[in-house]
């Protein structure tokens, strides 16, 4: 969420320069180093623009501002980027429920550099802002925190909140999942579409590509897709595939081409169609026991 070509994920391998002090408003090294690294790893969920995609990624404009406000924002802030987070979330009223990876594999004036850009872009910082820098990413990252525990610091934080009023980091109970569902009818339309539109990237095992495609089944998935929703892989999906035309298939076909990933992996089909709803397809873990 061809769709994890390596031609759009190769970034994660590069180096950034120390992040400095960028002035809101201004165009710095800084700022612009920022920038870079915010579209080559997070711009494909959160949007160019900060706003998210609706029902599956949450927006950080807005959000990111508030959260930095709170007593412990700063320190979870910088876990989410080192260690990813799983768990249900709300932000402005809308809900969402999946799991963002771990950036660890950045070097820490990376993450400090993309955390000053969210922090920069959309908002104005808050007045006792003080930008993020490499000295502090490397001495949270020795904590080694999973997914869960940087979830649990998240709901501490907001739980020891004196004003309970703000939608937009108020938690959620977290909603039952329910089983993945498609239909062997629709992993063969879905087939179909990839053998047209994705075979060439990622070959015809979903893993022996001759052009660069990540592999879309086995350890790599499981890796990337396998504590999250359907919703995350199938908005994935849409803003980022084909490469060379994302989104311009129906959400039929999108959904489709997740049913057919899906079996792919080993889920079972079953009687009732993936659906192509975001907001449906947040209950769908893609967990299994």
């Amino acid at each position: 969420m061809s769709i994890f070509s390596l031609r759009y994920l190769s970034a994660l391998a590069l180096l950034f320069l120390v992040v400095v002090p960028a002035t809101h408003g201004q165009t710095t090294p800084a700022s612009a180093l920022g920038s870079k690294t915010y579209t080559a790893h997070c711009a494909a969920c959160h949007q160019e623009n900060g706003l998210g995609v609706k029902g599956a990624f949450p927006p950080l404009a807005g959000h990111a501002v508030n959260l930095q406000g709170q007593n412990g924002g700063r320190a979870y802030l910088m876990r989410v980027l080192l260690f990813g987070v799983e768990g249900a979330i709300n932000v402005n009223g809308a809900s969402f429920s999946g799991a963002m990876p771990a950036w660890a594999a950045l070097d820490d004036a990376a993450i400090a550099a993309t955390l000053n850009h969210v922090f920069s872009a959309w908002d104005k910082p808050l007045a006792n802002f003080k930008p993020f820098d490499a000295t502090e990413i490397t001495a949270v990252r020795a904590e080694r925190m999973s997914p869960a525990a940087v979830y649990a610091l998240r709901q501490k934080m907001l739980q020891s909140q004196a004003v309970a009023a703000a939608p937009v980091v108020a938690a959620i109970p977290v909603v039952a999942a329910i089983p993945v569902s498609f239909t062997e009818a629709q992993v063969a339309q879905g087939r179909a579409a990839y053998q047209q539109n994705c075979m060439d990237c990622h070959g015809s095992s979903l893993d022996n590509g001759e052009f660069g495609g990540a592999p879309l089944k086995g350890s790599y998935f499981r890796n990337k897709w396998g504590n999250g929703s359907v919703a995350s892989l199938y908005a994935f999906t849409k803003v980022k595939m084909p490469p060379d035309r994302p989104g311009t298939f129906s959400d039929k076909v999108y959904a489709d081409l997740v049913a057919y990933i899906l079996q792919a992996n080993g889920y079972e089909p079953g009687g009732r169609e993936l659906p192509a709803d975001p907001a449906a397809q947040q209950s769908m873990s893609l967990k299994r026991d």
